[in-house]
């Protein structure tokens, strides 16, 4: 019979391995539009802040920061409503 801890601690496992594969798409889907979209465009500016070059290795970074943010703002806001629960 399980405990109420390991069902927690599986649950937070599967979370984290989803949240790490969700990052490592958003790089890969990063590289791929940065190898591919800097024939029209030298730079973008997400929400006026800041400049990002479209190349491969600026791209994969920026998408895995926005994903990875995105990410653990949810898991976050999760974690708080589950105190409530």
């Amino acid at each position: 019979m399980t405990t109420q801890s390991d069902d927690t601690g599986a649950g937070r496992r599967i979370l984290l391995g989803l949240g790490v594969g969700m990052i490592a798409l958003g790089g890969v889907l990063g590289f791929i539009v940065g190898a591919n979209g800097g024939r029209g465009l030298d730079a973008i500016e997400p929400f006026g802040l800041l400049t990002v070059p479209i190349s491969p290795g600026a791209m994969t970074l920026y998408g895995m920061v926005v994903i990875a943010v995105a990410i653990g703002t949810l898991y976050g806001l999760v974690s708080v409503a589950s105190r409530y629960d």
